[in-house]
């Protein structure tokens, strides 16, 4: 009697096993990489998002049961972000969703989220963007960057200055990138906290050389959670400036200083002889006059 308790109580057990893999195996949760996102239009208080349509008709189809969230993270501490959800009917004919009841000139993490259902599986996603709100006078921004300018070309050095206007940490990688002739110099790197100028140096260059373009990588350093839960933190965004950077020829680049220095010293011999005239004519006159009052 014993013997058969314990062999139904086998059986029982291994038809529980089966039914949890069973469950398992055909109810699995699936995380792929899909892009969703096609354009974005910014506006002073939110984002108007329009979706791709390969995106729509592979993960938004009606048969799935899908649902769509899309989610604002803002770099600053003090801001929390907002989320709003959409169903499939809501979505098809415009192909666009948007959020609102954000700060005017203000950085965000965009995130479109979905989920939907088969037989066997649930799928999800995300696509994620970094935007900014359009300011008071309604302009957008693709960089935190707002003014370049090359301050000193030489045969052995470059010398740049950049303005970065922010108000949250990040990290800017300031590299030369695309210069064929020669292997790019170490990027500069910089941790700011809120609006800085900033000079960036290239010392040791090869005099003659192209060094290709200025590209400054930007890498906020803010995280966040999405409304479905997941961790947004680590993404880029970059821009390049000027073309075909070259270092001068040192012959052509000390012939340079040495005119340069040439023409100072004559603007200043020039400067100086005048008023030594003036002077000389002054008091050549005041004897004059004394000599014939005598």
């Amino acid at each position: 009697m014993e013997i058969f308790w314990k062999h139904s109580i086998l059986l029982v057990l291994v038809h529980l096993m089966e039914i949890v893999g069973a469950s398992i195996k055909y109810n699995q949760r699936t995380f792929i990489t899909a892009k969703a996102i096609n354009f974005v239009d910014p506006t002073k208080h939110g984002f108007r998002v329009i979706l791709l349509d390969e995106f729509l008709k592979t993960h938004l189809a009606p048969t799935l049961l899908p649902t769509l969230y899309i989610t604002a993270i803002p770099f600053k501490k003090d801001e929390i972000a907002v989320s709003k959800v959409y169903y499939p009917d809501t979505i098809y004919e415009d192909k666009q969703i948007n959020i609102a009841e954000l700060k005017e000139r203000s950085w965000y993490y965009l995130c479109v989220e979905w989920e939907n259902f088969n037989r066997h599986n649930e799928t999800t996603g995300t696509d994620c963007r970094i935007y900014r709100t359009l300011d008071r006078y309604g302009k957008g921004a693709d960089t935190t960057v707002t003014d370049v300018e090359a301050t000193d070309v030489s045969s052995q050095m470059f010398m740049f200055r950049i303005r970065s206007v922010v108000d949250f940490p990040i990290r800017l990688t300031a590299s030369l990138q695309g210069g064929g002739q020669v292997s790019s110099p170490p990027s500069q790197v910089f941790h700011i906290i809120d609006t800085s100028d900033l000079d960036v140096i290239f010392p040791y260059l090869k005099q003659d050389k192209d060094y290709g373009k200025l590209c400054i990588l930007e890498e906020p350093l803010i995280s966040g959670y999405t409304a479905m839960g997941r961790l947004i933190t680590g993404m880029t965004m970059e821009k390049c400036y000027f073309e075909n950077l070259k270092t001068k020829d040192y012959e052509l680049s000390m012939f340079d200083s040495e005119a340069s220095a040439f023409k100072r010293a004559a603007m200043a011999s020039k400067t100086f002889s005048r008023p030594t005239f003036w002077a000389l004519f002054c008091i050549s006159s005041l004897m004059g006059i004394f000599i014939g009052r005598r």
